[in-house]
């Protein structure tokens, strides 16, 4: 057998040391020990999310899935066939265990302070095995449908999900993550059994340990306990189609001040693009126009027409790429029509200078370094990457980052958008 080795990586902007290894059959593993802290959390990522819904199966077959199969396979996969909930077998070791689903990926972690190897046996079991059946999957459907009421009724989720559906028309960011309700009714058992064979593979997941453990006993645990799990080549995941945005649209729900969203969707491909760098810089072009350090941020909070409840979303990958403004504002007519003109006409706008530019990099450099602290933090944000930087390269890109980069990113981007907004009003 091929003798594997874990690499190491140091990042001397951070002092921190990652130890990594891919192993023969596509798995990749990440560490990295921090001493100072007491607490240990691990993470696997499996890359199904809510998008992954039509694929190719190993270049040939094509296959479709009801909308929110991944979110539901993420529910099933902790019952085991005795009908014990393994998150039970995670507290009765002392540990706290969750669990979430985005767009592309189902991530289950832990933590603890103890128990390291028991608690990544049960996260093992997790990922590699499956135990469901006809009743326990209709009996599900009822919760996730519930579930999902909830979200309806939240005004922010509402907002956020709304604003997206009308960037992506007729594609599975239209549809909650947690599917639509005639979907959840649709899936069946053959669904989630067929999807965990698909996407639950050693070369579709990877895993990571940040905390307070033994180097040397993890990394002859994870090469003892995985390296002989079967390599399953992996299939072809469709990008995100691209149809005519819904450019406006509203709806009422019982708030008290009206919400504005606004939208901006790339039509462009992202393939040769480094997308954890591109996103750092296209957010430090928005925080320049619209953070709380522009003039124009403190010209309209002064004035009472926005609050601190003015936030910034960015998603950029490989498959679709957005940005999204969302706002509590009393003039949404008015906050829409002089934010677009901003965005529009970044290029000459009075908060993008080099002063301004050095001000919004100090400050996300102070925010990486605060949330350095939290291994949460660490933990869910790390994505390990061949062709992209990663969390861990932010001090980097920071650091090179000039005003000409920031610019060059935003004509790419905002040339080549299409922009839309969703206001929520009072009933």
């Amino acid at each position: 057998m091929t003798k594997v080795e874990f690499n190491k990586k140091y990042y001397p902007a951070i002092k921190e040391t990652l130890y990594q290894v891919r192993l023969e059959n596509g798995l990749t593993i990440s560490l990295l020990p921090k001493k100072d802290y007491r607490e240990i959390y691990g993470v696997v990522n499996v890359q199904i999310g809510s998008i992954d819904t039509k694929l190719t199966v190993y270049g040939k077959e094509s296959k479709t899935y009801p909308q929110g199969v991944a979110h539901f396979l993420e529910h099933k996969l902790f019952e085991r066939e005795n009908a014990e909930d393994i998150m039970a077998a995670f507290t009765m070791l002392g540990a706290e265990s969750n669990a979430f689903t985005s767009f592309t990926n189902t991530s289950y972690l832990f933590s603890t302070t103890d128990h390291v190897i028991e608690c990544l046996e049960l996260l093992k079991e997790l990922v590699t095995e499956i135990n469901i059946s006809e009743e326990s999957v209709e009996r599900e459907k009822d919760i996730i449908q519930q579930e999902r009421e909830m979200y309806l009724d939240d005004p922010d989720s509402c907002l956020f999900f709304r604003t997206l559906a009308n960037l992506y028309p007729e594609t599975p960011l239209a549809a909650d993550i947690v599917g639509t309700k005639m979907s959840i009714q649709d899936i069946s058992v053959s669904d989630l059994e067929e999807n965990f064979s698909l996407f639950y593979t050693p070369v579709n997941t990877n895993i990571f340990l940040v905390g307070n453990f033994d180097l040397e006993i993890l990394k002859e645990y994870f090469l003892q306990n995985y390296r002989n799990i079967k390599k399953v080549e992996n299939i072809v995941k469709n990008k995100i189609a691209i149809h005519p945005v819904n450019k406006i649209d509203s709806a009422r729900m019982d708030v008290a001040s009206p919400k504005l969203a606004i939208g901006l969707r790339s039509n462009l491909d992202f393939d040769n693009k480094d997308c954890y760098r591109y996103s750092i810089l296209l957010r430090a072009l928005f925080t320049m126009m619209f953070g709380w350090t522009s003039q124009r941020y403190q010209n309209l909070y002064e004035t009472g027409k926005i609050d601190s409840s003015l936030s910034l979303e960015i998603e950029i990958n490989k498959r679709f790429n957005f940005l999204m403004l969302t706002m509590e504002t009393k003039e949404p007519l008015a906050l829409s029509h002089l934010f677009r003109k901003a965005i529009q006409e970044f290029e000459r706008d009075n908060d993008i200078s080099e002063d301004h530019l050095d001000l919004v990099k100090s400050e996300l450099y102070g925010e990486f370094i605060q949330n350095l602290n939290s291994l949460d933090f660490i933990a869910t944000q790390y994505q390990p990457s061949k062709e992209d930087s990663t969390l861990f390269d932010l001090p980097k890109i920071i650091q090179e980052m000039t005003l000409e980069d920031v610019l060059e990113v935003g004509h790419h981007f905002i040339d080549n958008s299409d922009m839309v907004d969703f206001t929520i009003l009072p009933l």
